[in-house]
């Protein structure tokens, strides 16, 4: 038996199914003996698309490398994989890395892989299941990553083959950020609030039962996908019904317009200040969340491209 690392990326479709089928795929070579975390990465070369979900494993076989890697188109292929484009978009990518004891220069084969020591995006994940595979230059994986570095590569914690790639502890730390941020607007909005008036009694009434209303439509809307972290609930299901369909974050829209309306009400422009910038916060927890979105909800990449309004219908 001889080790041999894997490494697979995706870019088009519901990416997290096509690895997990590639895994599956890998799993006739022999026994699967580690792999790693799901990594997000962007394009390297090519024309432009979407970003790759990249992970790599490594597999015991007793299978000769010309015919693992045979084996490896056939599962390409199986996915619908398609090479009209060098270094385009692709529904699965299954690279033979590192085989054990082997060193080839043929036409359709080289192996170690002649530019996996300057790829980051399968070093990282290669370094952690097999940080000192010898790969081209006689560099370990692990010396080949202290060079090239992982610079704008998103590692995601989960056992992806059955669960949900998540953001881990950074889900709590946005909750927690939210929750402070809520604290300094309700201090700001208490210590400068003014005597009411009916105009601004009016105005805030009218923008507070507003925000009520889209975050009630919302809730319904989302039903148990409802989540206060940047990341969806297991087995969550893409919703694009209702004010979904013309928005794609309407209770962040509510939670800004709430404060907005109650800063009104109090009078307080200090506290106005705070609440509009709870739109910088929000826009950057929703990038976040999204991410989250397009990994784990098959067809949220196509929902997100045809609503195209994040806080507001556009």
């Amino acid at each position: 038996m001889a080790r041999v690392a894997i490494a697979l990326g995706s870019n088009l479709g519901d990416r997290l199914d096509h690895l997990r089928a590639g895994l599956a795929g890998l799993e006739r070579l022999g026994p699967i003996v580690d792999v790693s975390r799901i990594h997000e990465t962007e394009p390297v070369g090519g024309p432009e698309q979407g970003r790759f979900l990249n992970a790599v494993a490594v597999v015991d076989t007793s299978i000769a490398p010309l015919d693992v890697l045979a084996r490896l188109l056939e599962v390409e292929r199986t996915r619908g994989r398609e090479r009209t484009v060098r270094w385009g978009p692709r529904t699965l990518d299954l690279d033979l890395i590192a085989y054990e004891g082997q060193r080839l220069s043929l036409p359709t084969l080289e192996l170690p892989h002649p530019r996996a020591h300057e790829r980051g995006f399968v070093l990282a994940p290669l370094c952690e299941v097999w940080p000192d595979a010898v790969l081209a230059q006689d560099m370990t994986a692990a010396e080949a990553l202290g060079s090239v570095g992982s610079s704008g590569i998103k590692p995601w914690e989960g056992a992806w083959r059955t669960e949900a790639p998540h953001l881990g502890r950074e889900a709590v730390w946005w909750v927690a950020a939210q929750v402070v941020l809520f604290a300094v607007w309700l201090a700001v909005a208490v210590t400068t609030a003014e005597p009411a008036s009916t105009a601004r009694s009016v105005i805030g009434g009218l923008m507070i039962v507003g925000a009520v209303g889209i975050m009630e439509a919302s809730r319904r809307a989302l039903g148990r996908n409802l989540t206060p972290y940047p990341q969806p609930r297991s087995g969550a299901t893409l919703v694009s019904t209702g004010i979904y369909a013309r928005i794609r974050h309407p209770i962040y829209t509510g939670v800004v317009l709430l404060l907005a309306g109650a800063s009104v009400l109090a009078g307080s422009i200090a506290a106005g200040i705070v609440a509009v910038g709870f739109l910088a916060f929000f826009t950057a927890k929703s990038s976040v969340e999204e991410r989250a979105l397009a990994i784990n909800v098959a067809g949220y990449q196509q929902y997100r491209t045809a609503v195209r309004g994040r806080f507001l219908p556009r």
